[in-house]
């Protein structure tokens, strides 16, 4: 698997290294105007808050209180400094993002593209991964694109049922992590679950059975269910045949590298759809307080983005079943 991952590392660092000649002055630039930003806003801030402990000073004959002073002065001035700190790495981190992710995704192919794509409501519903309707999808980072023939779309979402009952309505949140859907060359025509092992909210549907493979450090991670049918061996059949030992490792890689503990997947006809459970944001950077041009602070996300190619790689080893 670490091969699959390093024949990527090259191109990656060439590419950073183009971005990097064209672009770093442009955002160290813009990255010292946010940084004096913070020290304006920060003087600003103590100013406002050290007058604001004056206005409860005098109230009907009270005398004035210096320690509360001091208090509501110290904590208004801790609350500016993050509050301004977030609000500049947030700027910072959109304006390099877009167009930084854009151009260094091309070390993976020139077919993949950053803040497009999205999975609908029906593909989530589908999965049967659920045991309720996905409502609403609040979604951050997104890319798509094709990469091996295959067809793939990844974001970072939260999915929420939503209940109305006597006029109000009730929020409940069926996930919230990486979302992703990708098209196979090969196709399966039973259903077939994975999820990891400690899930406490698995909701295995009724038809399915269990399958067990003779690779036990994958049975020791993930209970695999697959849809029973009319012919009571096509579906274990099937599941054999896709999950073989390439596909199997580099399913445990997504779930390394993205470093979540909790994992789903359903795969139908020639879908699939993995969900990585995790209350991290994913594909971030944070240039405002690292080095823009180190190619060390893009490790994370070189590593995420190379287990995913790595393992579309294996999606289309083979045509269709034909089982």
């Amino acid at each position: 698997m670490p091969q699959c991952m390093d024949k990527y590392k090259e191109k990656f660092t060439l590419e950073f290294a183009k971005v990097m000649q064209i672009n770093a002055a442009r955002w160290n630039e813009s990255k010292k105007n946010r940084i004096k930003n913070l020290y304006t806003k920060w003087v600003l801030a103590y100013i406002g808050v050290f007058f604001a402990g004056f206005i409860p000073a005098k109230r009907e004959g009270a005398d004035y209180d210096l320690n509360f002073h001091i208090i509501l002065a110290i904590l208004g001035f801790i609350g500016s400094i993050f509050a301004t700190i977030f609000f500049e790495c947030y700027g910072l981190k959109e304006e390099i993002k877009k167009d930084l992710y854009t151009k260094l995704l091309k070390a993976f192919g020139y077919d993949i593209v950053y803040d497009c794509g999205e999975i609908s409501y029906s593909e989530y519903n589908n999965s049967m991964l659920f045991n309720k309707p996905v409502c609403y999808a609040s979604v951050d980072d997104k890319f798509c694109g094709i990469f091996n023939n295959s067809p793939f779309v990844i974001t970072e979402a939260s999915l929420t049922y939503l209940k109305t009952s006597h006029g109000k309505t009730q929020e409940t949140r069926l996930f919230k992590g990486i979302s992703m859907y990708f098209k196979m060359q090969k196709k399966v025509k039973s259903r077939v679950l994975i999820y990891s092992k400690g899930l406490l909210d698995i909701n295995v549907p009724k038809g399915y059975e269990k399958v067990e493979f003779e690779y036990e450090k994958f049975n020791k991670k993930y209970s695999v269910y697959v849809q029973k049918t009319k012919d009571e061996t096509r579906g274990q059949i099937e599941a054999r045949y896709l999950f073989n030992t390439a596909f199997m490792d580099r399913f445990m890689q997504l779930q390394t590298s993205f470093k979540v503990g909790k994992m789903q997947c359903s795969i139908y006809d020639d879908t699939m759809l993995v969900l990585l459970q995790t209350n991290r944001d994913l594909f971030e950077i944070n240039p405002l307080f690292k080095k823009i041009d180190d190619i060390n602070n893009y490790q994370t996300l070189f590593d995420e983005f190379a287990s995913v190619l790595s393992f579309l790689e294996i999606l289309n080893l083979s045509s269709k079943t034909g089982l």
